[in-house]
């Protein structure tokens, strides 16, 4: 039996892997939702960076795909932390305050959910 509650879990969550039930019932409980490959994963990232939806919303506001996939994750209260060495994608990673994404346009990312996961820890 586990009587301490943990502050924080770490999922796998992206827009093709939403772990929608996960999150709602980790939020209920007071449990911080951190997305272990918030951008997709290894092999995956580019596709999702350039799947249609996510480039429309992206035009519609002038960012980039990234952003508004970390923009979908900030807005449903997930912690998004992207790993990146590069100075231009760290900056990018984190200029995701100037705008926000519409009911609708998170609605049209969350039928983007296929239950894909890319990873098996």
């Amino acid at each position: 039996q586990v009587s301490t509650k943990p502050v924080l879990v770490q999922n796998e969550i992206h827009p093709y892997y939403q772990e929608k039930g996960i999150v709602e019932y980790m939020h209920s409980q007071g449990i911080i939702v951190e997305a272990w490959y918030p951008l997709g994963g290894r092999g995956h990232t580019g596709e999702q960076l350039a799947d249609q939806t996510i480039v429309e919303i992206a035009l519609a506001h002038n960012v980039t795909s990234a952003q508004v996939i970390l923009r979908w994750h900030l807005q449903r209260g997930v912690v998004a932390i992207p790993g990146s060495s590069n100075p231009d994608h760290i900056e990018e990673n984190i200029s995701v305050f100037h705008f926000s994404l519409t009911d609708e346009e998170i609605a049209r990312i969350s039928v983007l959910d296929r239950g894909e996961k890319h990873d098996w820890y």
